[in-house]
């Protein structure tokens, strides 16, 4: 019933830079496709339980606590939520492809770009912040310059070149690599050597010299008599 459902947002999922991906908004992509294209949708808790029950996708739980009581709070801040929103920030679940891997390349880029979201998110703050407010002007600055700093730290350590070279060093030291060189120091170990030929000495036959110049000497002494 639900399989073109779960096909976008499959589909929504490989496209996404970030590749773990809030659960709400994979639903709200889906329920955007649902109602242009005519395919019904579930509810965000049904959509949820579709995506954990699919060998397709990598399901991650929320690590915040008191999920319950934050409902009700969610509630009544609901127009601020749609604000972060907007911006990219959503609470709740995870979820991923299986079928990608999370690589240090891949988690670098992840974590520059929530970086760069967040001081995307806090310029807006400040281009939006109530005049007159010194106490506020002060903190956001204050956070600002914590993030601005944040951002040049991540940019540098992870970078594409050394997320690279760690994804290298990181394949040479898995038990896989090191599972395949044990395997090839081992059939070297169990393949005989080359035998080397010893070629026979040759027989020497020795010439029967001391005949031949004991007839002569014989010889010699029949024609002196």
């Amino acid at each position: 019933m639900y399989e073109r459902c779960l096909n976008e947002a499959e589909r929504i999922l490989a496209s996404d830079k970030d590749v773990i991906v809030p659960v709400k908004k994979i639903w709200d992509a889906v329920d955007s496709q649902g109602k242009k294209q005519g395919f019904e949708i579930p509810s965000l808790p049904d959509f949820t339980a579709l995506l954990e029950g699919d060998p397709r996708f990598e399901f991650m739980a929320s690590l915040e606590e008191n999920a319950e009581s934050t409902e009700g709070l969610l509630a009544e801040e609901s127009d601020q939520q749609e604000e972060l929103e907007s911006l990219g920030f959503y609470s709740g679940d995870r979820v991923k492809l299986k079928s990608v891997e999370l690589t240090p390349e891949v988690l670098g880029e992840l974590i520059r770009r929530k970086v760069d979201l967040t001081m995307s998110a806090l310029t807006k703050a400040w281009e939006r912040r109530p005049e007159g407010d010194q106490d506020t002007e002060d903190q956001l600055l204050d956070i600002l310059a914590k993030t601005q700093k944040l951002q040049r730290e991540v940019k540098s350590t992870f970078s594409p070149e050394k997320m690279k070279e760690l994804e290298v060093a990181l394949k040479k030291a898995s038990p896989k690599s090191k599972k395949a060189k044990a395997r090839k120091a081992a059939t070297k170990k169990k393949t005989p050597a080359k035998k080397t030929l010893k070629r026979k000495p040759r027989a020497i036959t020795a010439k029967p010299r001391a005949k031949k110049s004991a007839a002569r000497s014989g010889s010699k002494r029949s024609s002196r008599k």
